[in-house]
């Protein structure tokens, strides 16, 4: 049984974004990828890191790699998220 708010159109979560819901129903996505130029950028990270190196990913794509020390970062991008595709069971 979901909770009342469970049947709005938000999507929302109780968990801390483990599960989300939508229309009283469990909601999954991922975003379409679109192409950008290659481009490095210099980024800072909220916390110190020690030599790391990340992908960067939204729900079902990889738009770059960054790497890391301390806070700074040097990031290579290549895409960007796209439009939203709901890929929830029916």
């Amino acid at each position: 049984m979901t909770d009342r708010c469970c049947d709005d159109s938000a999507v929302h979560s109780h968990d801390g974004g483990k599960t989300l819901h939508r229309y009283g129903r469990l909601y999954t996505y991922r975003c379409a990828f679109e192409w950008r130029r290659p481009a490095l950028k210099l980024v800072t990270a909220a916390d110190r890191q020690p030599l790391r190196l990340h992908l960067n990913r939204y729900p079902g794509v990889v738009i770059g790699v960054s790497l890391y020390w301390r806070h700074r970062g040097l990031a290579l991008l290549w895409g960007r998220p796209g439009r939203i595709i709901d890929t929830s069971p029916r």
